[in-house]
C-alpha cells in the first residue's frame, strides 16, 4: 500500500546589501522628509499649523514602518503526494499563491548545476525563485523544476532537502536526475512500503 508523502519548507528571503542600503536610506530620507514636513510651513504659516504637519509626519512614518514590513518575504513549499505547492507571505501576515502543478508535470528535477540549467531557464516563460537570496549562486543546494503546464513553461528553483528526493523519484522517477546517495534512500523507503 502507498504511504501518503508531504514535505513541507518555509525559507525567509534575505535582503542583503542592497536591502540593507534601502532600509538606511529610506529611514534618513523619512527623518530628513518628516523635519521638514513640521518645521517649513510652520516657519511661513505660524505654529497654528504644527497638528496639521504633524498628522503628515506621522503619515509618513507609517508608511515607512508599512513599506519595511512588506520588503520581508517568506516562501512557503509544500509537496503533498504529487502536488507541488508554493506561496509567498509578505510582511508575516498576506499570503499568496504562486504557482501549483503536479510532479508528472516536471520535464526535468535536478540541482542547479547541471548541464541542461542554463538552457532550461533560457526557454521558460517565467522563473519562481523560492531561494534564501534573490540571486541565488549555482550549488548543489538549490533545485529546480522544469514544468510544462497548461502550455506554459517554467522554472522553480528551491532549496533542496533530502526527504524530497524520494517523492520526486516515487511520482516522476524519468525526469529525476539520479543521485547515487540519494537513490537508496529512495529504494528504502519504496521497499518500506
Amino acid at each position: 500500500m502507498l504511504q501518503d508523502s508531504f514535505v513541507e519548507s518555509l525559507v525567509v528571503r534575505k535582503n542583503g546589501v542592497k536591502g540593507v542600503i534601502f532600509t538606511v536610506t529610506a529611514i534618513i530620507f523619512c527623518i530628513f522628509l518628516d523635519a521638514a514636513i513640521i518645521y517649513i510651513p510652520s516657519l511661513f504659516l505660524g505654529a497654528e499649523i504644527f497638528p496639521v504637519t504633524s498628522f503628515f509626519a506621522v503619515a509618513l512614518v507609517f508608511g515607512l514602518v508599512w513599506l519595511l514590513k512588506h520588503q520581508k518575504k517568506e516562501y512557503e513549499l509544500e509537496i503533498s503526494n504529487e502536488l507541488f505547492d508554493c506561496a509567498v507571505i509578505t510582511g508575516k501576515d498576506k499570503r499568496s499563491d504562486l504557482v501549483s502543478f503536479s510532479l508528472k508535470e516536471c520535464e526535468y528535477i535536478g540541482p542547479v548545476t547541471s548541464d541542461r540549467f542554463k538552457s532550461d531557464k533560457s526557454n521558460v516563460d517565467f522563473e519562481v525563485k523560492l531561494t534564501d537570496l534573490m540571486d541565488y549562486p549555482i550549488e548543489d543546494k538549490y533545485w529546480y523544476c522544469f514544468v510544462n503546464h497548461d502550455g506554459r513553461k517554467y522554472v522553480v528553483v528551491f532549496i533542496f532537502k533530502p526527504e524530497m528526493y524520494p517523492v520526486f523519484r516515487r511520482y516522476n522517477p524519468r525526469a529525476t536526475k539520479v543521485i547515487p546517495g540519494l537513490l537508496g534512500a529512495a529504494k528504502k523507503d519504496k521497499a518500506d512500503e
